[in-house]
């Protein structure tokens, strides 16, 4: 892989620019996303444990 290339994305990325990696730079979609794979993987171990 062409490490200019990727240098290209990460400079052209707007989420990099605006908020650190991490928990506290996740938008509200992020968070939503986040809450409901955490509600499926729960409902998984429900189903199992069942």
């Amino acid at each position: 892989m062409n490490d200019a290339s990727t240098m290209d994305y990460e400079l052209l990325s707007p989420s990099l620019v605006e908020h650190p990696a991490g928990a506290a730079g996740m938008d509200a979609e992020q968070k939503t996303v986040f809450a409901f794979v955490i509600f499926l993987l729960v409902f998984l171990v429900m189903l199992m444990v069942r």
